[in-house]
């Protein structure tokens, strides 16, 4: 498994990059022009499960950075190797400083196949929202305890030189070699038909840093002066954090918010 990040570096760069700049370029330019329908979305979710998750194998696999930094430390190997996973991981992640969790939201082919999933009973509309009885919704306070708990996890068991995040990371299944990863990546899909994004709000190791930057990004949804406060946003949001107060820590521009609000009062805009 520490060669599949090396792999990854030398073998298959440029596609990786190209797809995460232009969907970048695309769903930033769709946030910010307020385009982004329902429609649009879920093609971007399809095409990002085909491309990366299909063509490429679960590529960008922004965690794998985390797996070969646990299984260097594990091994008890040369912490330098770590240096250039690891600025890639900062580099990426320091996109949500600014624009949030873009990356998680439409380049992850996991975080797309878990939001297509979730249309079936997280559904943008408050009065079919309201009937749905098999959603689960917890808060993002909680799931982000429960992540950074299992990313300190990860750490601990890996200098106690104990490796198994390799072998259990869902990323990995779009792979499709029987083992943990597929198997874990089934729960993951299992679970998303209950649980909002179940995979990048309680374990990613990537969600938990992106998560934080976003928290701080300069460029966010905000409600503008024609908020009437009615609430509807906050209904649908399956993450809590519709809120006029909220950071948007664990916002994936699922944009239901912007789906039922009455008065278009909610805006992708600078902090003011």
């Amino acid at each position: 498994m520490l060669l599949q990040f090396e792999s990854l570096a030398t073998d298959s760069p440029a596609p990786m990059i190209l797809f995460w700049i232009i969907v970048f370029i695309i769903s930033y330019g769709l946030i910010d022009s307020n385009s982004m329908s329902k429609k649009r979305r879920i093609l971007l979710y399809l095409t990002t499960i085909f491309f990366t998750g299909v063509i490429l194998g679960g590529i960008p696999n922004v965690v794998l950075p985390i797996e070969y930094t646990t299984d260097v430390i594990s091994s008890k190997g040369d912490l330098v190797d770590t240096l250039h996973p690891l600025a890639i991981f900062c580099m990426i992640t320091g996109f949500s400083l600014v624009v949030g969790r873009i990356f998680c939201g439409f380049a992850c082919p996991l975080g797309a196949l878990q939001e297509l999933i979730s249309l079936i009973n997280f559904p943008s509309d408050v009065t079919e929202y309201q009937k749905k009885k098999f959603h689960i919704e917890v808060s993002s306070r909680t799931t982000t305890r429960i992540r950074w708990i299992f990313l300190g996890i990860l750490l601990v068991t890996s200098l106690l030189g104990i490796s198994f995040f390799s072998k259990i990371n869902p990323m990995s299944g779009f792979l499709f070699t029987i083992g943990l990863s597929l198997f874990s990546m089934f729960i993951i899909i299992a679970l998303s038909f209950f649980l909002y994004r179940p995979w990048c709000r309680f374990l990613c190791p990537f969600g938990a840093g992106s998560g934080l930057c976003s928290r701080f990004a300069t460029i966010k949804y905000r409600r503008t002066s024609a908020c009437t406060d009615c609430g509807k946003c906050e209904i649908v949001c399956p993450t809590q954090e519709a809120g006029r107060d909220s950071k948007k820590e664990e916002c994936y521009f699922c944009n239901r918010c912007l789906h039922v609000c009455p008065h278009d009062a909610i805006h992708y805009d600078l902090e003011i």
